[in-house]
């Protein structure tokens, strides 16, 4: 993997400048207006910055490559910097925002005033256009990404979630700007605060769901999920059709990173098609002709074990340019 070419990185940036912006524009609008739905757009805003920005860190992390601490390299790492931004937007977005939407309902923060409606408005619209456009970003990537693969395969199956948490983000966060706005347009209509209250609660809830399916995805990776099982019957039938190879054993993957994967599987070489006949029976004379047998035999046997390896390291070289996403090999010989 080419990391100037990581398009997480672009996602993520783009997201964190817009998502920013648009905290310090929510926050501003609920000190003057006193809304709870744009409160919890400004904690949704706020959470989003922070978590996209433990995205960031978990990329740069996951480039380290191997040593002898971290052999495999530390390509999860990005797993784990999601699964804590999973857990962020779920303490700090669903938990502020419901317990502070649920307490509007029954002691309400503010008394609803319509001169400061518009100026809501404002900053929602605002924020709609911002997350619309961060989210083209993250979605066209992800089609580049998605290849023939759903998009339902490449959310729970796919081995960088990161521009998969900041589509979910953005799209909840579009969602969550279009739910406050509907909540202030009843608030004004009605002159009650229970529409925004509840928005707020509705907006919490959606921030809850993203954090569970995004934590669901990245603990599947952290422990060792495997590739697709579609990847793996490729794998299986390329290894099985190779000339030297009677059958394949056995076999495992898993990934160990955005593009990187461990693959370890057990084979029977065709013994015939490795088998020097020239060369044994050259041996055969030499005995029959009165040599003695051990040395020509321990020769034999040294020939056989070099052959065996060459042929192992040229299968490996095969398997790394058909699936060059997989970086580490295990071959063993049954």
């Amino acid at each position: 993997m080419k990391y100037a070419k990581d398009d997480s990185v672009v996602v993520v940036l783009s997201a964190i400048c817009g998502n920013l912006l648009l905290t310090i524009a929510k926050f501003s609008g609920w000190l003057i207006s006193r809304s709870p739905s744009m409160l919890a757009e400004a904690i949704h805003s706020f959470a989003d910055t922070a978590n996209q920005i433990l995205l960031y860190v978990g990329i740069q992390h996951s480039r380290s490559g191997p040593s002898r601490e971290f052999p495999w390299g530390q390509g999860s790492s990005r797993y784990l910097w999601n699964l804590i931004s999973a857990v962020g937007i779920f303490f700090v977005g669903f938990g502020a925002t419901t317990y502070h939407g649920i307490s509007s309902l029954f002691k309400p923060h503010y008394a609803f005033r319509s001169e400061l409606y518009w100026l809501s408005i404002t900053i929602l619209a605002l924020s709609f256009f911002v997350e619309g456009y961060v989210l083209t970003i993250a979605y066209k990537k992800m089609k580049k990404k998605q290849g023939r693969r759903s998009l339902r395969n490449i959310v729970l199956s796919g081995d960088d979630p990161t521009i998969t948490a900041v589509l979910l983000e953005d799209s909840i966060a579009v969602l969550g700007v279009v739910t406050a706005l509907t909540g202030l347009w009843l608030s004004h209509i009605y002159q009650s605060h229970l529409p925004d209250a509840v928005a707020s609660i509705i907006i919490g809830i959606f921030l809850g769901i993203m954090a569970v399916l995004l934590a669901f995805v990245n603990g599947r990776l952290l422990i060792g999920m495997a590739v697709s099982e579609e990847k793996e019957k490729d794998i299986r039938q390329f290894i099985g059709i190779y000339p030297s190879v009677e059958k394949v054993i056995s076999l495992k993957t898993q990934i160990l990173g955005p593009n990187m994967v461990k693959l370890t599987a057990e084979i029977e070489f065709h013994g015939g098609i490795m088998f020097d006949r020239k060369q044994v029976e050259a041996d055969a004379e030499l005995i029959r002709q009165g040599e003695e047998p051990l040395p020509i035999l321990v020769d034999t046997i040294e020939r056989t074990v070099r052959v065996v390896g060459n042929e192992i390291n040229k299968l490996e070289r095969a398997i790394r340019e058909r699936f060059p996403e997989i970086s580490s090999i295990s071959l063993e010989v049954y």
